[in-house]
């Protein structure tokens, strides 16, 4: 499959790790027919979607969450208040959020302690068949943190042979993400990379994708959630993408 022609379906509302608070929490979306989808809501999210000026002309917006540290779930409340009161119309919920069931019930669970309240946003657990935005969407198991559960996507359009992985925080791709990129069956892979290499690490090394990834290949990999210390010029020779090419840019205001 060729990416000839292909429109990158993801903006970047930021793209930095945790502590790369420059880039802003990583975290990629797109626009479809009045509605923004979104991978996650970080603690930084919501102030960079106002002042980026991503919500305005929104309808609806659809959260796909890939696991609940800070830098992925922080201001998930903030936006379910804003969307319930500020969006109109007012007082009617206009944020659904979607994740496997058991990792639903837990965000469900962490904003609803900070005040949210029922109605003001919809939980639907993702199952086989669902969609976000046009997409349809697979939830796969993605290792990063033991103790949480955590998720990676394959997302899917259909009328458009579009195809395309995001991998959410993970140390690791799956083989059967790895064989699929062989076969050059996506358009991009959106890959949590890391310039950092120790053991124990959560999130998978520039090194590491190096090794895995031939260097034909690269042209289908876009690197993101990326640390202080990124060679991000030296990675681009090396092949692939980076996420601050598709980054948001301010939008100017006078």
């Amino acid at each position: 499959m060729s990416n000839e022609g292909f429109t990158y379906p993801l903006t970047f509302i930021g793209c930095g790790s945790a502590f790369h608070t420059a880039l802003g929490n990583n975290g990629g979306y797109f626009y479809h027919q009045g509605e923004l989808g979104m991978f996650d809501c970080g603690s930084a999210t919501f102030e960079r979607l106002l002042r980026f000026g991503v919500l305005e002309n929104v309808e609806k917006i659809t959260i796909l969450l890939t696991h609940t540290h800070p830098d992925h779930i922080g201001s998930l409340g903030d936006l379910i208040f804003y969307s319930y009161i500020k969006m109109a119309p007012a007082f009617k919920a206009k944020l659904c959020i979607k994740a496997p069931r058991t990792l639903l019930m837990h965000a469900k669970d962490l904003v609803m302690r900070m005040g949210v309240e029922e109605g003001q946003a919809i939980w639907q657990p993702l199952e086989e068949g669902s969609t976000f935005g046009p997409y349809n969407v697979t939830a796969l198991p993605a290792e990063h943190a033991p103790h949480l559960e955590c998720y990676s996507y394959e997302c899917v359009h259909e009328t458009k042979n579009e195809h395309f992985y995001y991998s959410g925080d993970a140390k690791d791709i799956p083989q059967s993400v790895l064989n699929r990129i062989k076969e050059d069956y996506y358009q991009m892979v959106y890959q949590d990379t890391s310039f950092l290499d120790y053991p124990g690490n959560v999130h998978l090394s520039l090194t590491k994708l190096e090794s895995l990834i031939p260097t034909e290949k690269r042209r289908s990999i876009c690197c993101m959630h990326l640390d202080e210390t990124f060679p991000i010029e030296e990675v681009k020779e090396k092949g692939f993408h980076v996420a601050t090419d598709y980054q948001v840019k301010e939008v100017a205001r006078g």
